[in-house]
């Protein structure tokens, strides 16, 4: 089954969708933005929009763009998520739209359904939506870690060195020392999942409450180990971070083996001006 999947981007003072949507929707460059109040708009809300442009469900989208079934009503139900970026590149090659667009968009944009075309009508190109939007994102953030290591805390292997490189987002444009992870295992459901990808930026202090990646090694005959969680608290010997799974859960990390303490980067962070 397909459909025309261009969409048009406006800005209108009216209401965001009219009461059906089409299958057949453009994009172009945002009109008359200056007479719309800002608005904040999540990446969730972007996607789900978007989803609702097909007149399918999020789990039929998921399939047609080769992903699990779950994989888009998961993230549809974690506002905190960030998605991956097989799965914004496969949503911007569905949907015809840059990949930008669907990190970043713009304050204020919105999509709005066009009614069906006639059928032998030739359709408008849609360079129009894609040139005022850079076209890619820097593919030169490393991904440091691979899906290994003790499952039974939450923790994985981190690699000695790159194992991938994936893209920048927006905010991070000059950022330094930025670097991503894979998350491994299911401690952190359903804040995170496994194959989410996270960002992490070493400078940025770790407070109470920060999802946190904690590094460590207790000798030097094996592997960095990367245990993802809530940072709680130190303690003269300790570094304690909470888990999801099981509820409530604690892991308590000896500081003398304790590498490095980063901060995972949330969402708005990721995605802000």
């Amino acid at each position: 089954m397909s459909f025309s999947r261009n969409v048009i981007m406006v800005t209108k003072d009216t209401e965001r969708f009219p009461h059906r949507q089409r299958n057949f929707f453009r994009l172009t460059e945002k009109q008359n933005a200056d007479s719309i109040p800002l608005m904040t708009e999540s990446i969730q809300q972007r996607i789900s929009k978007l989803i609702q442009s097909t007149g399918k469900g999020p789990q039929w989208v998921s399939k047609e763009i080769g992903l699990d079934k779950e994989t888009l009503p998961k993230l549809l139900r974690k506002p905190d998520q960030v998605p991956s970026m097989r799965t914004i590149a496969a949503l911007a090659k569905f949907f015809d739209v840059t990949e930008q667009f669907i990190m970043h968009g713009k304050a204020g944009d919105e999509v709005q359904a066009l009614k069906e075309q006639d059928a032998g009508q030739p359709e408008v190109s849609s360079v129009q939506a894609t040139t005022s939007i850079p076209q890619t994102m820097a593919m030169d953030v490393p991904v440091m870690g691979t899906a290994a290591g003790s499952l039974v805390r939450g923790a994985f292997k981190l690699e000695p060195g790159v194992v991938d490189y994936v893209r920048r987002p927006p905010a991070l444009m000059g950022a330094r020392d930025i670097y991503a992870l894979y998350v491994e295992g299911s401690s952190m459901e359903p804040q995170f999942f496994p194959g989410d990808l996270i960002y992490l930026n070493p400078h940025r202090p770790a407070r109470a409450g920060d999802v946190v990646v904690v590094q460590s090694k207790t000798s030097d005959h094996i592997d960095v180990e990367a245990s993802l969680g809530i940072f709680l608290r130190k303690t003269e010997n300790h570094v304690i971070i909470g888990k999801h799974n099981p509820a409530k859960s604690e892991v308590s990390l000896p500081r003398e083996f304790v590498v490095s303490i980063h901060r995972v980067l949330s969402v708005n962070e990721l995605l802000s001006s």
